[in-house]
């Protein structure tokens, strides 16, 4: 459980690590536009007061109440970690708090407001093939998505396995 608890604010801290970063290289009041790798990974400073595709835009009630339910869903999973035997189920859960309270950081001290700062124009590109606005995001926004997607693979696949293994035993 101490492994998680320091991965957990490894995270958070990365995040915040890399929103400072993002505060501090913008132009007064403007983005700045950095080229990583072009066409792949770019860096604009960008204030998002709503939700992905700024969806809910400065719906702060809202976001508040979902951020603090969804602490309190994830903080009782968090109690069910265990690295060594549901590694996927545990990174899923810490991914998932490590995203929410980066993001929650952010809307507390930005006045409602979440840093992002990545844009993947060749995403961008795929995206709106299927009529959906370009995004840019962050860090947290990363985790969150990780998160997800090992939490299906872990009901999906992983969880019959353990089961099936108890039930042996």
């Amino acid at each position: 459980m101490l492994i998680g608890y320091l991965i957990l604010l490894g995270l958070i801290l990365f995040d915040q690590l890399i929103k400072l970063i993002s505060v501090l290289t913008k132009v007064s009041g403007t983005s700045l536009i950095k080229v990583l790798i072009p066409n792949i990974l770019e860096f604009h400073y960008l204030e998002n007061t709503g939700a992905s595709f700024g969806m809910l835009e400065g719906q702060q009630a809202f976001f508040s109440l979902i951020t603090i339910v969804a602490l309190i869903i994830f903080g009782y999973f968090f109690l069910d970690i265990n690295l060594k035997e549901k590694k996927v189920f545990s990174i899923a859960i810490i991914l998932f708090i490590a995203g929410t309270f980066g993001n929650a950081i952010d809307r507390i001290f930005r006045d409602g407001a979440v840093v992002d700062m990545l844009n993947m124009p060749i995403l961008n590109n795929l995206i709106s093939l299927v009529g959906l606005s370009p995004f840019i995001f962050n860090v947290a926004d990363i985790y969150l998505n990780f998160a997800v997607v090992l939490f299906i693979i872990d009901i999906l696949f992983l969880e019959r396995k353990r089961v099936g293994k108890h039930e042996k035993n």
